[in-house]
Parts: structure tokens; sequence; C-alpha cells
């Protein structure tokens, strides 16, 4: 226990003081050595640098012995720390940047690739070779779309705050192994570090690409966490993320010209630009994701894999109209009697209206 708590305290020191320290130093020196495309593509330095290293050096010291409930080999590890390496050289080159989508589509295949094969995502509901192609094609859109909350300042790394929180909390419960939470430690202090400098207003923001890269790192570490059957507890926590994408991409393939960024057609960015401060939409934000962490640590325990999910597809919903709606004036309860007997009557009276056309 001694062994555990010092190893989690350092843990946290020395990831914080070496992601907060490159954004410091990248803050500092970038606006004066670099050009202004390759300024905002190396942003993303500080987080990859910091959890490289804290990464391989968990690898080390943390025992792996019996902590997971598959063989767990340097290759699940290091073979996505050295993908998304690749995958960040080529964004930083406008020449090969354009391929960023099929480069982390083939560094995801690969990743898989490398799983034990007795880790099934949907075990019992797929045959092998749709399993592996579900879990390809849903990291891919993770990580590819991952960029879609960075229309504002601050939604990016709370989202990524939510994750990271949840699998360190269910290491901390015994649900997850130590390496995985002492991981997610390390990002966390990472995503924490570029949260102070992105919360609004913010003085760095990540590029388009370097967020489907970033989303490529955490979802390497969500797919760890799923050998572990913590795939439901993801899946509450990612609710808002995938409704915001599904009713995104619906609004670009309308083919109008206001929909054609995905990250301007999010619930949360039509929030702030009715007038909703940035800071309030993080709040709000903020709120709820902690009540999808709490839900999400506590499905770890629960039998059945799907009601927490559904009810929490529900709940966030709720949520995403009530911020779209941020600034309709609230009704009381007779209000809201007499609008829907007023909408009823209306109704039945186009209906008659309709028959006696006919």
């Amino acid at each position: 226990m001694t062994y555990t708590l010092i190893l989690t305290i350092t843990t946290l020191l020395l990831g914080f003081c070496l992601s907060f320290a490159g954004f410091y130093i990248y803050k500092e020196k970038a606006k004066t050595v670099l050009s202004s495309v390759l300024k905002k593509e190396l942003a993303f330095a500080p987080i990859y640098i910091s959890a490289a290293i804290m990464l391989t050096l968990l690898y080390f010291i943390t025992p792996l012995s019996d902590d997971f409930i598959h063989d767990f080999g340097a290759g699940e590890l290091f073979v996505p720390l050295l993908l998304t390496g690749i995958c960040y050289l080529i964004s930083l080159f406008p020449s090969s940047a354009k391929f960023l989508n099929l480069a982390i589509i083939l560094s995801v295949s690969g990743a898989v690739f490398l799983l034990p094969t007795d880790f099934l995502l949907f075990k019992g509901h797929l045959p092998f070779w749709a399993d592996r192609l579900a879990l390809i094609v849903l990291w891919s859109i993770f990580s590819c779309f991952y960029g879609i909350f960075n229309g504002i300042d601050g939604i990016l790394p709370i989202q990524s705050l939510s994750y990271l929180l949840t699998l360190m909390i269910l290491a901390v419960l015994g649900a997850a192994p130590l390496f995985l939470g002492l991981a997610a430690l390390s990002l966390l202090t990472a995503t924490c570090s570029f949260l102070s400098y992105n919360w609004f207003p913010s003085k760095i923001n990540l590029s388009d690409n370097s967020c489907k890269i970033f989303g490529y790192l955490l979802g390497s570490l969500m797919v760890l966490g799923c050998s572990e059957n913590l795939a439901p507890c993801f899946a509450i926590v990612l609710t808002i993320f995938a409704l915001e994408l599904v009713q995104s991409l619906c609004k670009k393939l309308s083919g109008r010209e206001r929909y054609k960024k995905l990250n301007t057609n999010t619930i949360c960015y039509q929030a702030h630009i009715k007038g909703l401060n940035p800071e309030q939409v993080c709040l709000s934000f903020f709120k709820i994701e902690i009540l999808f962490i709490m839900l999400g640590c506590f499905q770890a325990y629960l039998p059945n894999n799907y009601s927490l999910p559904i009810a929490s597809l529900f709940l966030a919903a709720w949520f995403l109209n009530k911020l779209k709606h941020w600034d309709d004036p609230e009704l009381s309860l007779k209000e809201i009697n007499q609008e829907f007997m007023s909408d009823l009557r209306q109704n039945i009276k186009n209906i008659k209206n309709t028959i006696n056309r006919d």
C-alpha cells in the first residue's frame, strides 16, 4: 500500500511538472522560433512527450503480474505510443497531413492486430473477425472526429479528463489494473496542464489534426480498459460525445454551407453563439460529466451491461436539449399545461378541417 501511494504521488508530480513545463516553454518560445503553421501543430508535443516518458517509466516500475485479465505485453503499450508519434510526424508537414486520417486508420488496425486473441469487445454477440472490424471502426471514428469539441475553449480537455478520471477511479476501486490507473493519471496530469492554458480565454489551442492524434492516444488507453470488461463504463462517459457527433454529421450531410464544419455544428458551440459564455458552457458540461463518471464507475459492478448506458443516453439528450434552449423562459407547471391543451385543441381543429375538406 505504501509503495502504491508513493508511486501514485510520484506519477502525479512528475507528470504535471513535465507537461506544464512543456506547455510553458511552447508558449514562451514557439511564437518567436516557429512558423505560424508549425507553431499550432507543436502544441500537442508537451502532451505526447510527457505521456511517452511517463508510460514507459510506469511499465518498468509497476507490477504487472496477475493484474490483467488477458496477457499484457510491451507491444500493447509501446506500439500505439510509437504509432501515435508517427501520426504526429505526418501531421507536422502539409504535404503528408492530408493522409492523416488514413494513417490513423492504419495505426488503429495495427494496434488492434496485436491485441490478445481472447479479448472480444462484443463477446458472445459477434464472431472474431466482425468483433475486430467493429473495434477498428469505433476506434477510428473516435480518433478522426475527436476534435468535434475543439470549437470552444476548455471543452476538449474537460471531455478528455472524463475518460481518464473514470479509469483512474476504477483502478482505485480495484475494478481496473493498477498500471492502467497510473497510466490514466499520467495522461490526466498532461490534460490538466493543457486545460490551464486552454481555459477561456485560451492561450494555447490544439489544431484539428492534433486533436485526432490525441483521440488516438486516448483511444489506445480505453481499448486496454475495454479488455478489462470496462467498455460499458466508457460508453456512459462517451454518451454526450456520441450524440453530438451524430447530430453534427447529420447537419453536415444536409449539404448546407453553414453546416460545413463539424465543430461548429455541436449544440455546445451553438449555445455559445447564442450568447452563453464559454466558461458557462464548460462548467455545465463538467457538471453533467461528473454524473456520468459516477454512473460509469457504478456500472463496473453491475451484471447488466445495457441499462445504465441506455439511461445515460436519455440523460445526455435531456442535457443537450436544455443547453440548446438555455435562453428560453422557464414555464410554470400551469403554463406548461395550458400550452399543451392549446396545442391539443389546435391539432384537433386541424384534423376536423382536413376531414371536412375531404
